[in-house]
């Protein structure tokens, strides 16, 4: 019996999955007969068994520890997977002097090798002598665009050994010209983050105007055309 002959006769199909040494879960619906396939469960393995996660942003990162310079190399994205938005922490580390030019854990290498290029020839950041590592926080693959602007902040954080404050975060596609693209449900994403207690979003300036609209109170939205502005905006001392 092949397994599309099977599917026909199911009314729900679900998916598991997640890293093999992670304790946490992502549940996907295939097939649903009894509502929608656009949702998406998160679950932590406990001595009990599988427990569902209130607030998913807690798998994807590290605690926070402001004012210390162990920050210098993270930046905080926003996706969406399904219905369901939620936080993911991008960590970058560059070093000098070695031979291995890079490791990407999380973030697809193509993409990876599109951001850093853009950074070096439209942003001006001399990496050619640097070895790039990049990691996605409990091994998550990160394919959503909206994350390549915390790929870039990371990789700038790490390369100017600037640390970025853990109450901002980044949502923005990167174009071949260095210019920040909109992305799908943007707002949905702030709304993320200003329930989560962030205080800045640096998004597409073309989004600005609009995000402004919807009359968020206790996040400021900073919107940016490109990848100088960002670095000009977010990496300038005080």
């Amino acid at each position: 019996m092949n397994h599309s002959f099977i599917e026909v006769w199911c009314s729900v199909i679900l998916t598991s999955q997640g890293e093999k040494q992670s304790s946490h879960r992502l549940l996907r619906s295939a097939k649903n007969r009894f509502g929608s396939t656009d949702e998406l469960g998160v679950f932590e393995m406990s001595i009990s068994g599988l427990q569902a996660v209130p607030d998913p942003s807690e798998m994807f990162l590290t605690e926070s520890h402001s004012d210390s310079v162990h920050l210098a190399g993270l930046a905080v994205a926003v996706i969406i997977d399904s219905s369901r938005s939620f936080l993911i922490e991008v960590q970058a580390l560059c070093v000098s002097g070695i031979s291995v030019a890079r490791h990407v854990n999380g973030v697809p290498a193509s993409r990876a090798d599109m951001i850093i290029s853009v950074l070096m020839k439209q942003a001006g950041l001399k990496l050619e002598g640097n070895a790039i590592f990049l990691n996605v926080v409990s091994g998550l693959s990160l394919c959503d665009t909206a994350g390549d602007l915390a790929v870039a902040a990371a990789i700038c954080s790490s390369f100017l050994e600037f640390p970025l404050p853990n109450n901002v975060a980044f949502i923005g596609e990167i174009g071949l010209g260095g210019e920040l693209r909109l992305v799908p449900r943007l707002e949905k994403r702030v709304i993320t983050l200003a329930k989560l207690g962030y205080k800045r979003c640096i998004v597409p300036k073309s989004a600005e105007q609009s995000l402004a609209a919807l009359g968020f109170q206790d996040i400021e939205i900073t919107g940016c055309r490109d990848l100088k502005e960002v670095i000009d905006c977010v990496f300038r001392k005080s």
